[in-house]
């Protein structure tokens, strides 16, 4: 009964798929030029709407002749099941907030190589093991693809290395504190990773 059960239910998911909304029409892209760059690019792209109107949209990348196009989020768990974070000012929020551990993914570097890496340099930690667990974009008018990496078995055994404009201080936090972090707004940024780093740790 129980089998039966499952399979209708499964059934009736594929059947709720099936008979949802086509997608709309993918809009036509007309060209591209640089409006602002700096550390950060702002790109304007002129598009061609299915109905036939154009219109203009700002996108967000990394600086584009530095060749970076992506970056990774490490969720970092010590062995007692601790997640280390880091403690940083962030011009945006203008204030200290709590990160993930992260940066970029520098040209041809492979994102776990990277996370390796950013983990020990942020916070001086070093890993047993790191394995990339998906990605997402890093917001809706965003070109930049973020890497989302699960970092297990984490000590402070690394040095860290920080660049000349970060001031991370590196914090253990226990599972319960690290989602009152995540549910206090304004607290964390990068809560989208935090969140799909839990949910593939099996921790939400």
């Amino acid at each position: 009964m129980t089998d039966q059960i499952e399979n209708s239910a499964a059934t009736d998911k594929v059947a709720a798929e099936l008979s949802r909304p086509a997608d709309p029409a993918p809009w036509e892209l007309l060209g591209e030029e640089t409006g602002f760059h700096r550390f950060l690019s702002v790109n304007l792209r002129r598009y061609r709407m299915p109905d036939g109107r154009e219109v203009d949209w700002d996108v967000l990348g990394p600086k584009s002749d530095a060749g970076i196009t992506s970056g990774v989020t490490v969720l970092p768990l010590t062995p007692e099941g601790r997640i280390v974070t880091v403690r940083m000012f962030r011009a945006g929020p203008d204030r200290v907030v709590t990160n993930l551990p992260g940066g970029y993914v520098e040209p041809g570097e492979d994102p776990a190589v990277a996370g390796v890496r950013e983990l020990e340099e942020e916070t001086g930690y070093v890993c047993e093991s790191l394995e990339v667990v998906g990605w997402q974009w890093s917001a809706a008018s965003s070109t930049y693809r973020k890497y989302v990496a699960i970092a297990r078995g984490c000590r402070p055994d690394g040095k860290q290395q920080l660049d000349e404009t970060e001031d991370c201080i590196p914090v253990e936090l226990s599972l319960d504190a690290f989602r009152a972090e995540l549910r206090t707004p304004g607290a964390m940024t990068g809560i989208d990773a935090a969140y799909l780093a839990l949910d593939h740790a099996g921790l939400l």
